[in-house]
């Protein structure tokens, strides 16, 4: 059965308002679904932003093809964190700010003796979320087929299993998410994260061309966004995040 969570965040003061549609994929640490719960860095970092503005929101977690689609109908208002490609350019208004540049890295067998390296790309398996965007260099080489092999699966813990039964070379995800993931699973002793980065992609915040959220709307998030870059509060948002997850596992 497929897990819906929605979160509803009322603002009695401002109920005037229209309720802005978000969807998002679970992706930890940037959006996680625990004991019923929402939760996230960029989940924390989109309820903050629409909280200076005083706009109430509901977050839909959605497989990122179906929420991909429901911002090309319009039957979403927005999508994060959503990397920018052309084809959803076509569909989508993205803010100028970026809300999370995401480190793309390979990840293997701690027993493995091969490493990543964009020269020999051709002697590697490897396993990949389905929908997914990875990044410009990543996305054309498996469009050209140059790698050994590519498994394509539903969720990135099928990935850290494939990893663990030597079925594939590397998993490729973003790095926080890969850390958090092999932390859930007890499986951080099992990977190595490969140095440096495949590379490093902003992802955005996107607004849906057929949805309620308008120009002017989609120009506050952008401002609201940099407005906390500059003051330092994007950064202890973050780092104040990562903090508690820590704790949290430790006590765990």
């Amino acid at each position: 059965m497929k897990t819906l969570i929605i979160l509803l965040l009322s603002f009695l003061s401002f109920s005037s308002l229209a309720q802005v549609k978000l969807v998002t994929l679970e992706y930890p640490p940037y959006i996680t679904t625990e004991q019923g719960e929402l939760n996230g860095v960029a989940v924390s970092l989109v309820k903050k932003v629409f909280a200076k503005l005083e706009t109430p929101i509901e977050i839909e977690v959605l497989p990122w093809g179906r929420a991909i689609s429901y911002i090309e109908a319009g039957k979403a208002d927005g999508i994060f964190t959503a990397f920018k490609t052309a084809e959803r350019e076509s569909f989508a208004h993205y803010i100028d700010e970026v809300l999370f540049d995401q480190n793309i890295v390979a990840i293997k067998s701690v027993d493995s003796k091969l490493s990543w390296n964009k020269a020999n790309i051709g002697q590697a398996k490897i396993c990949l979320v389905n929908n997914v965007s990875y990044g410009q260099w990543l996305d054309e080489a498996v469009n050209n087929e140059s790698f050994a092999g590519v498994n394509r699966v539903r969720s990135a813990q099928q990935c850290v299993k494939l990893l663990q039964t030597n079925r594939v070379d590397f998993w490729i995800n973003n790095e926080f998410g890969a850390r958090y993931i092999a932390v859930t699973m007890t499986a951080q002793d099992d990977l190595s994260v490969e140095k440096p980065p495949i590379e490093s992609t902003p992802s955005y915040i996107a607004f849906s061309k057929k949805g309620a959220v308008n120009s002017e709307l989609v120009q506050k998030v952008n401002d609201v966004v940099a407005q906390m870059k500059a003051s330092g509060e994007y950064d202890q948002l973050i780092s104040e995040y990562f903090e508690q997850l820590a704790f949290d596992t430790q006590k765990e």
